[in-house]
Parts: structure tokens; sequence; C-alpha cells
């Protein structure tokens, strides 16, 4: 048994040496550059099904496309290439070969791309049109014949070192004129790959490809015999199966590091190992041809030599093999017989181009030339940023901003950018990102003025100017400075909804302003107010909203700052609809803040010196508060409670200096006023009059305070 899986070891080795012989599409097939074009001649062992048609033998194409292939589960693949997409190996594969037949072909960029101009993305639409209207899709393509594939196997299995790979097809070439079946084959391949090549030329190119990274390159090589076998049943004239002029020998052709796009100023690395004392250049399509490749130094060459070398011995220990005396030489041998070719492109702006694949040349001083190409490396070149973002605008909404803008029209077009900035010309970053034309910023302060410009990118990563900056400002309800804003006088009745500014500072109220039903008073931060004597801000059925913020508080005070405590009335919210203090500071009132049939919501305010009391709850007053603080207060001090129907929510506040109580409740209703600090970490009971709980309090004042 040892000795029959030993041989069968035997057996994989060799047959991975000669898996790994197909590294590019060359047109020889044999060392001694016969330069046979494989026919159905040369393949009678031929193990799978093909037909030439009656009608192919009268009527042979002199162009052709290959057309996306399907997978194995008969999905539609997008035509675009997907790397792990078997259907888009399998397919360049194809191509690989179809380039060395007498046909002229159409190059697989140009083909994906003029389907995809005209709309035909989908695989099973472009056989529909291959059978009820060929002619058009030889309008689109402009060439005679297509082909037409299926994947049906396409597998691996490891043993060990080892790995035997399954593929098959089943393609179709039809005629556009008529649409008639021109030529089919199906067949399935199995090869052998991984293990140790037996083969001096074998290890080379396995080894150099492993030392390049190239594994598109191997995988592509272990199909490479189902192609060649397949396209060897196409019936071809006589004249061309045989050139007669033998070419140079090209062994492994590759362009270096396609993993993604190249991009502006980015240089693309072709290398070409072969014949000695050639000229040899690549050509991209139709989008770059003639791009020199010249013989590496002596030093890289030497390097790479050793570099390779010390790679095999190390396989070979790693593995348990013993490299014998005699393949190291011949190894070493093909090494030094062997020309390195390297040139690069470097991209420059504007220049963008998917999907293509390398084709190089080796030209002997007689003329003749040897060509490989690479089906295993798709090209990427993209040096074409997208177009500036235009339309920008914004939507104010509470502490966020919703952006749109004009969808770009580029096809690979991958999201924006959106930066911010507090001033128009400098100082932006980068906050999000969207694939959709449009964001929503969160989380940013109200009323404060930012600036916003989005740029696009592709899936190059390449980005596009950025759009003309723009404007926005987040607001707790949208519109609000289309408003009216009066001032800086006020006095009145409100009965509409107006704004004030703080450019507009310092207002003065003259007599009592009044917000009654209907009536919106909105407040910007900064603003500061000064009331005249005996006057107030009553909000009668309307709406209160002064939104301050930590930097910016508004402030309510007496005219003048000499006057006494009590000066002018206070605020009062009487039935107010809806009510938000919001770092606001009440000072020198006669009452500070009034709050009878409302629930405020409260937070950050301070209400100091007051002359008859900081804060006056009546009959259904359920405000909430925190984070506040009542200093400095007279008459009857910070709180004066009485009515019915009360329910106030006093947390986490500061209470200090109030004279001579801190809270007077004259309501039969027992008042929670728990989770206050008291001016000191042992209030005294004689502070609180009445049914008032204030036990627990704090010890000290909570930093920073929580506002839930």
């Amino acid at each position: 048994m040892k000795q029959i899986l030993l041989r069968l070891l035997v057996l994989m080795v060799f047959l991975a040496s000669a898996a790994f012989m197909g590294c590019a599409a060359v047109d020889i097939s044999t060392d001694q550059a016969i330069g046979i074009i494989a026919t159905s001649e040369a393949f009678k062992s031929f193990k799978g099904e093909f037909e030439n048609t009656e009608y192919y033998k009268k009527r042979k194409p002199k162009s052709l496309a290959v057309l996306p292939f399907k997978g194995l589960d008969a999905k539609s693949y997008s035509i675009d290439f997907e790397s792990e997409n078997p259907a888009g190996v399998v397919r360049r594969g194809m191509y690989n070969h179809i380039a060395s037949l007498p046909f002229r072909d159409l190059e697989l960029y140009n083909t994906d791309k003029l389907l995809k101009n005209a709309g035909f993305k989908d695989i099973r639409k472009i056989e529909a049109v291959i059978a009820e209207n060929p002619k058009k899709l030889k309008s689109i393509l402009g060439v005679d014949a297509v082909i037409t594939g299926r994947v049906t196997h396409f597998d691996r299995i490891f043993v060990g070192i080892y790995s035997q790979i399954s593929v098959g097809v089943e393609v179709k070439m039809w005629d556009l004129k008529t649409g008639n079946l021109l030529w089919r084959a199906k067949h399935v391949s199995r090869a052998h790959a991984g293990g140790l090549s037996v083969s001096p030329i074998g290890l080379v190119i396995a080894t150099v490809a492993a030392v390049w990274n190239l594994r598109a390159t191997e995988m592509m090589s272990q199909t490479d015999d189902l192609f060649r076998e397949i396209i060897s049943t196409i019936d071809l004239p006589e004249s061309e199966r045989v050139a007669q002029v033998p070419p140079p020998r090209i062994d492994m052709f590759a362009a270096m590091n396609t993993g993604k796009p190249f991009t502006i100023g980015k240089k693309v690395a072709f290398r070409l190992i072969g014949d000695p004392n050639n000229s040899a250049y690549v050509d991209l399509g139709d989008f770059k041809s003639g791009i020199e490749l010249a013989p590496v130094s002596g030093n890289v060459k030497q390097a790479l030599q050793t570099e390779v070398l010390e790679a095999i011995k190390k396989t070979y220990k790693d593995t348990g093999h013993t490299l014998t005396p005699e393949l190291l030489a011949a190894v070493k041998e093909e090494l030094a017989s062997r020309e390195i070719y390297e040139g690069t492109y470097t991209v420059e702006p504007g220049e963008q181009a998917y999907g293509m694949m390398a084709k190089g040349y080796l030209v002997s001083p007689a003329g003749t030339q040897g060509t490989a190409l690479d089906a295993a490396n798709i090209l990427d070149i993209d040096g074409l940023p997208p177009q500036p973002a235009t339309g920008l605008t914004a939507e104010s909404l509470d502490n966020k901003i919703k952006l749109s803008w004009s969808l770009n029209p580029e096809e690979d077009l991958t999201g924006y950018e959106i930066w911010l900035s507090s001033t128009p010309l400098s100082g932006y970053s980068l906050v999000a990102e969207s694939e959709k034309n449009e964001a929503i910023i969160e989380d940013l302060p109200n009323f404060t003025r930012i600036y916003v410009q989005v740029r696009a990118f592709d899936k190059a990563a390449n980005a596009g100017d950025f759009s003309k900056h723009i404007e926005a400002v987040p607001l707790p309800e949208p519109g609000l400075y289309d408003l009216p804003q009066p001032g800086p006088a006020l006095s009145g009745v409100i009965a509409e909804k107006i704004l004030l500014v703080a450019d507009k500072n310092p207002y003065t109220v003259l007599s009592d302003l009044t917000i009654t039903s209907g009536g919106v008073l909105y407040i910007e931060p900064g603003v500061k107010i000064l009331f005249a004597p005996d006057t107030a801000l009553k909000v009668v059925g309307g709406d209160f909203l002064a939104y301050g913020m930590v930097n910016k508080p508004i402030h309510f005070a007496p005219q003048t700052s000499a006057s006494e405590p009590g000066s002018w009335q206070g605020v009062v919210l009487e039935g107010a609809k809806r009510s938000v203090l919001r770092h606001v500071t009440i000072e020198g009132a006669a009452t500070g803040l009034t709050i009878d049939n409302s629930a405020p919501s409260i937070i950050y305010a301070t209400i100091t010196n007051s002359s008859q009391a900081g804060l006056y709850l009546k009959d259904n007053a359920k405000p909430n508060i925190s984070c506040s603080k009542f200093a400095d207060n007279e008459g009857q001090g910070a709180i004066v409670i009485e009515g019915e129907g009360l329910a106030p929510v006093i947390r986490n506040n500061v209470f200090k200096d109030n004279n001579p109580f801190q809270v007077q409740s004259y309501t039969p209703l027992e008042i929670d006023l728990t989770g206050n600090y008291w001016g000191r970490s042992d209030p005294d009971a004689d502070w609180f009059l009445g049914e008032v709980v204030w036990k627990p309090a704090l010890a000290k004042p909570t930093v920073p305070c929580p506002t839930k």
C-alpha cells in the first residue's frame, strides 16, 4: 500500500509540473517553438463533445467576441468582472486562447463596455437577442459571431499539499447575421496542482509566480489545458494551421500588483520572462500600445535568481523532499538562459479604462514575434476623479441637519464625503460618508452656524473637487430664521410666531409683553432682554421657547444694573402650552418665575436676586426642573408652593443663600424635593416649611449634572 501511495504522489508531482507550464497564453506549445496553432487535427484524442456545423464550414466568421458566461447555478452575473466569479475566470481563460486563433477578436473590456452602453447587463437578455434579433447584437459589437458559455464544473479538492482542479464548460459560437449555430463544444478538464515540479522550467516559473505573488496566474494556468483542448476543435483553414518561422519563446508574462485600480501618478509594472536578445513591449488594447520593456539590470536579475533558488531549496526542505544536485544545476542553467524584461506605464490625469488584459510581445531581430496574453490579471486604470458635487442644500432639524445634492453621473461612483467647518474657507474635517446623494449629520448644537462641503469618490478612491460650501444651522424647529424678528423694543400682545435674535441685543420690554394663544416666542442663544420697571413677560395660552447655550445663555434682567431687586415683575407662565427654558438666567425680578397650570421643561436655569421668591408654583404646576440654580432670593425664599394638582419634578438642582426659607409649601400635598443640594452637606430642617420631603439630599452639587 505504501508503494502505491508513493507512486500516486510521484504521478501527481509530474502532473503538477505540467499544469504550471501554462502560466501565459503563448503562441507555441513546445520548447522547440514549432509554432503550431492547435486545430481539431492536433487533438484527435479530445474526450469531450464538439461540433462544427455545416453552416460554419461554408461561412466561417472573420471576427469574434466572447460574451459573459453563466455561472454554475445559471445565475446571471454582472458584466463587470468579479475576481471570485467562476464564470469570469473561465470566460477569460477561453478568450485567452480564442485570441490566438486567426479571427479578429474583440477584447473583453470593449465587449463589456459596448454591452453595458447598450443596456445589456443581464445575460438572459443577451441570449434572447441572439435568438430573436442577432443583427442587433452585430450592430452593437461590430463582429460576425459571438461565443457564449456556461460553467458546468469548478471545483478544487485538497489532498495534503496537492490539489485537484476540476473545470468544465459548455461553449457555443453563433452567427450574428442569421442566429445560426456555428460551433459547439463541451468538456471537463481535471488538473493537479501544488506539490513539487520535476521540470527545471516548471520549478522556475512556479517559484517566480510565488515570489511575485501571482496567484491569479496560477489559477489560470490550472485551467489552461481545458481551453486549449476546446479551441482545438474549431475547424480552421489549412493555411492557418502552421506557422513556418518559430517565434521567440515566452515563459511568463504578467501585469504586477493588479488588485486595485491604478490612479494618477501610479506606475503599472509589467514583467516578461523569455528568450534573451530580443525587444519586448506591451499593448493594453486600444487604450495604450507600445509600452516598452527592457531587460532588468544584472544586479536585479541576480537578486531574483538568488531569491528563486532559496525559495526552491526551502520548499523542498519544508516538504521533506531532496533537491538533487542535477536538478539544482538544471534550474540554475534555466535561470541563466532566460531574460527578465520589465517596464512601467504611469497613469495620467483623465485616463480611465477598466477590465483590460495586457498583451506582451517578444520580437526577434529577424522580425518574428511571440505573444502572451495575461488573462489572469485584470488591469484597471482610473485617473479620472468624479465631477464636483452640485446643488448642495441643507434643511435645519433639531440638533442635526439634513443635506441633499445632485446625483453625480459617474458609473464608477462609490459614494460621497461630507466635510464640516466652523468657518467658511478653512478648517474642514471629514464627518461622514454616504452612498446616496443625501445625508443627515447628527449631534450638532442648535443655533450654531456650520459650513458644509461635499465631494464624490469612485471605486478607485479618486476624490473629486469639493462642492461650493453652504452655511447650515441646526434648529429645534425648521424655519425659525424665516420668522419675524422684532425688536429691540418690545411690548404688547404677541399672537403670532416670532424670533428674538442676538444680533439685536439688548432688547427692552417697555410694557408687559404677553404671548397669547396662537403666539410663539422663540429666543435664540445669547439674547439679553432688559425690563422697564413693573413690566413682565407673560405667557398666557401661548408658547415660550428659550434656547440658551452654555456659552450663550439667555439673560432676563432689570433695565438698569443699578435697579433694586424687584424692579420688574418676572416671567409668568399661565396656561402655557409649550415652554422650554434652557440656559436661562432670571435676575432681580419680584418673583423670578411663576408657574400656573403649565408644565415647562427647565434645565440649566439660574434664578437669582428675586425680592419676593425665586419660583412660585400655583395650581396644576407640573414643571420638570433639573441642573438649575436658585441663589440669593429674598422675601419668601427660593420656592413658594400653593394650590391644587401640583406635580413638580425637581432634581439635581442647587439651592444656596435663599432667605428666610429654601421652600415654603402651603398645599396639603406632600412635595418630593429629594435629590437636591441645599447649600451644605447638612441642611437645616428649619429651611423647609410645610409638607416637604427634602431628604435624602445631595452632599454636594452633581458635576456633570444628569439631565434625564
